[in-house]
């Protein structure tokens, strides 16, 4: 099912709807608000241009007796494709999307008090780091 839109005023760039899952279905009502409100920040993310390609991740744990649970980006899609019924659940011993897996896990485990973590590389970001002083030790990016 096609769920894109073309309006006026948006170029040839097709909408896709954020909150695209039904009431009733197979999420709890405080997953689908999860979903809802993580593929926002996924798309806030784009718009603010803060993100490139498909190398940044988003995760946000979901509530409940299991704090061990993560939604994160499918790998492959652009922020402005992530819609709710898109992000994938994991736990946080589960395997899927490497890079962000990695980061985002240890972060949840560490942290249990932190409900999202968002990792971004930013034009100003690329930047600094292509200056003559580069980058302090303290990122991702100057520790590889």
């Amino acid at each position: 099912m096609d769920l894109s839109l073309n309006l006026n005023g948006f170029g040839d760039k097709p909408l896709i709807p954020i909150a695209d899952l039904k009431e009733g279905g197979k999420y709890s009502k405080e997953e689908v608000e999860g979903r809802n409100k993580l593929a926002t920040l996924y798309r806030l993310v784009d718009l603010f241009h803060w993100s490139q390609a498909i190398y940044n991740h988003i995760s946000l744990r979901l509530p409940g007796e299991d704090k061990h649970e993560i939604l994160i980006n499918p790998f492959g899609l652009l922020y402005r494709e992530i819609t709710a019924s898109s992000l994938v659940k994991i736990t946080t011993d589960g395997r899927i999307n490497q890079a962000g897996y990695i980061l985002h896990t240890a972060i949840h485990e560490a942290f249990p008090e932190i409900k999202c973590v968002l990792h971004v590389h930013t034009s100003i970001g690329a930047a600094v780091a292509s200056m003559e002083c580069g980058l302090l030790p303290i990122t991702q990016g100057r520790l590889s």
